[in-house]
């Protein structure tokens, strides 16, 4: 276990620590902390120096101060805010991304410290997979199997590449500890992925999500490759060839001009129907 299967040294522009926006943690998006200190983790085992890696440290100590030990929402990383663009989810709330990536961080500073801290955290930013988001999980369902939320809302919002994120956090808690309840979950997830993916496929182009908007979302093109990314790496790791196939489908369909200038239509479309309003927070 070392490099993480996006690369996210984009996400992390300096080494020092805190970066500026982390002044009010209660207003911060937990997502912009783990895709920072996954990109800085990325950079130390790139060769660019100890200071990525300190870095990276010093936001998964962050993460084990800040998760909730205890209650409904014990392993979460909660979020005590509204969100006000496309997705409201009820206050307070986590996300599986999040968790997911958290996950994946811990394990590897585990790895590269021998604290125990980390693992424990790890494995508790896993119980809210378990759990349904009504309950202080993250848990939705779709097509009757289980569906980690991003946003966890009502209706479910079904965000595909949170999914994947998410699933990835099961696969290194699995695999690093061999534990067999994260095993189940990766299982679990790969099953869902894999009998529902047809439902993100327009037959153009992907979905972002599967919320009932009064237009479909689709994806925007840096999303859309994201999803093939986050599809191929799926496919490497857990030999599933399925989801390989996908993404080569997508592909075809972001490597033909008439679909890409359709899609950015569709996207232009879908945000003058749900407008998005920017906030402050990361």
């Amino acid at each position: 276990m070392r490099g993480y299967y996006i690369d996210l040294r984009v996400k992390a522009d300096y080494p020092s620590w805190p970066p500026a926006w982390l002044e009010d943690i209660d207003r911060t998006m937990w997502v912009g902390v783990t895709q920072r200190a996954l990109g800085s983790h990325e950079r130390y085992i790139c060769g660019e120096g100890e200071q990525w890696l300190d870095a990276a440290i010093a936001a998964g100590d962050l993460l084990v101060r800040e998760q909730e030990r205890q209650g409904a929402y014990r392993g979460c990383w909660l979020h005590r805010f509204s969100l006000t663009h496309t997705f409201s989810p009820r206050v307070p709330w986590a996300s599986a991304l999040t968790q997911g990536q958290a996950a994946s961080l811990l394990m590897r500073l585990a790895k590269h410290t021998a604290d125990d801290r980390y693992l424990h955290s790890a494995i508790e930013a896993l119980r809210p997979m378990r759990i349904a988001s009504a309950d202080g999980g993250v848990v939705a369902r779709l097509g009757g199997s289980p569906f980690f939320e991003e946003y966890p809302t009502d209706p479910p919002s079904l965000v595909l590449n949170g999914f994947m994120f998410a699933l990835w956090g099961c696969y290194d808690v699995a695999l690093g500890l061999g534990d067999d309840s994260a095993r189940e979950l990766v299982e679990e997830g790969l099953d869902t992925l894999a009998a529902n993916l047809d439902r993100f496929d327009t037959g153009f182009w992907s979905r972002y999500d599967l919320y009932p908007h009064r237009v479909a979302n689709i994806a925007s093109l840096a999303y859309h490759q994201l999803h093939i990314d986050q599809l191929r790496a799926t496919a490497l790791l857990t030999d599933r060839e399925a989801f390989d196939e996908v993404a080569g489908r997508f592909a075809s369909y972001r490597n033909a001009p008439l679909n890409v200038a359709r899609a950015t239509a569709r996207k232009i479309v879908f945000r003058l129907a749900v407008p998005r309003k920017f906030t402050a927070v990361h």
